[in-house]
């Protein structure tokens, strides 16, 4: 993707930067569209705005939705530095989920879970021989994560 540029260094952190900022617009769209699922089955059910059993169903419907369109991006021929921008939206927003569903639990739990994930993706990346750019959107993504919890920011 940036041939001209000759110093390695530079093209790591132009990709690196897309990464991140992409992510960043990713993440934005994508609690957009869970927020829209979880109201509009909201109101397609004619309950009110602040019903919880739905809001979990929204979720997973959202979750299923981002694990689709992962399957068919992965699948697609782009890319690398694209691919692993798209990463960074569908774990974010599953590790997000994880924390939202386990939010009653001590703080161990999702992050323990979380980490299974995130081992479980590097572990696939290197069975693959995949480029540095998918463990650096999940290592991105995982940072991001564990700040959110530590931190004690509500979503």
């Amino acid at each position: 993707m940036f041939d001209k540029i000759e110093n390695q260094v530079i093209k790591k952190l132009i990709c690196a930067a897309i990464i991140m900022v992409g992510g960043f617009v990713l993440f934005n769209l994508a609690f957009m569209l869970a927020a829209s699922l979880v109201l509009g089955l909201n109101l397609l059910l004619r309950l009110g705005s602040n019903a919880q059993p739905p809001t979990i169903y929204g979720l997973l419907i959202f979750i299923v939705l981002l694990l689709l369109a992962s399957y068919f991006v992965f699948r697609a021929q782009w890319d690398d530095l694209i691919k692993a921008t798209f990463l960074t939206m569908p774990l974010m927003s599953v590790l997000i989920v994880l924390g939202v569903a386990l939010y009653q639990q001590p703080q161990a739990v999702p992050i323990g879970i979380g980490a299974v994930i995130v081992g479980a993706l590097c572990g696939t990346f290197y069975l693959r021989k995949m480029p540095w750019l998918y463990y650096f959107a999940t290592a991105y993504v995982a940072a991001l994560a564990l700040w959110i919890v530590l931190a004690g920011i509500d979503i």
